[in-house]
């Protein structure tokens, strides 16, 4: 995360020149890691047919009417398909009562999370730190199934707040540190507050992240049991076959249409898959390569 803030105050000061010939090598990885990302979660959530059919809907959905909103209404709609359409699956007495004494649901933590998912976008005349704070919260909230979700969450949530190659440069960074994809809200909270652009990582970083961590609070001990249920098992089914769509629709804007503008920059994306999804030549080494790229075309 402090490599990727530095990244991003680094290049507010504009006196590294250097960035922009790296930042169009490192938007053709980004296009590489989200297609290498959409495969990977399309074999792991669409393996039936029902399944696949949320996904394909979900994606020409996002890709004709892209918005926040709709983002969350298909969500819940795969929710609702998924517990109408997932059939149960069956479990022995002794597997039952096994999962049943494993802990309960603590609310607390979960009320302060919906509470602040319903009401922070209630607040419309706060001040920006803690419309920050709101984004990044919505987001966290909704990623679900892989941290690569958040790519179309927060792209969607900050609009026009950010230009789309500073976001992608943000993305494509966040692959060569060490950590999860959330440490992209480093990034992106310092060049949304350039003021103070520290104070706005360490919002964002919080904001992404506390979702996460009250749902672990009220579900631990108590998830593993409750994911059997039918109707929960069935809506989270549903919801992931519908983020693979919306993963599939990022794919192509906003990371394909900024990233590829030529047909030399589609042969390094084929190669660059190839290397990646065949070879597991190591992330890194990818990196450096994308980034000699960018050196190299921009000569």
């Amino acid at each position: 995360m402090l490599l990727l803030y530095l990244l991003a105050t680094t290049n507010q000061a504009q006196d590294a020149p250097w960035l922009v010939n790296v930042t169009h090598g490192l938007k053709l990885l980004a296009v590489v890691v989200v297609a290498d990302a959409t495969l990977t979660m399309y074999k792991a959530f669409c393996k039936e047919r029902n399944t696949v059919i949320i996904c394909v809907l979900t994606a020409a959905l996002l890709l004709t009417l892209p918005s926040l909103f709709i983002q969350m209404s298909v969500l819940i709609a795969a929710a609702i398909v998924g517990m109408l359409l997932k059939k149960p699956t069956e479990t022995t007495p002794a597997e039952t009562l096994s999962r049943q004494a494993k802990g309960k649901v603590n609310t607390l933590p979960l009320i302060i999370f919906a509470a602040l998912f319903a009401g922070l976008p209630l607040l419309t005349q706060s001040p920006i730190w803690l419309t920050i704070f709101a984004d990044f919260y919505q987001s966290g909230s909704l990623v679900f199934g892989g941290g690569h979700v958040v790519l179309p969450m927060l792209q969607q949530a900050l609009g026009e707040a950010i230009d789309t190659e500073r976001f992608l440069l943000g993305y494509a960074a966040a692959q060569a540190v060490p950590g999860p994809m959330f440490s992209l809200s480093a990034f992106l909270g310092a060049d949304l507050l350039v003021n103070e652009p520290l104070t706005g990582a360490l919002i964002a970083t919080v904001a992404i992240f506390l979702p996460g961590f009250l749902l672990v609070l009220g579900f631990h001990g108590a998830w593993e049991s409750l994911a059997e249920k039918p109707k929960v098992a069935g809506a989270v089914w549903g919801i992931n076959a519908a983020v693979v769509g919306l993963l599939m629709s990022a794919l192509y804007q906003p990371v394909f249409t900024s990233a590829i503008i030529s047909p030399v920059d589609m042969a390094a994306v084929i190669v660059g898959f190839f290397a990646l999804r065949t070879m597991k030549i190591p992330i890194l080494a990818v990196v450096a390569s994308f980034i000699s790229f960018g050196y190299v075309v921009a000569l």
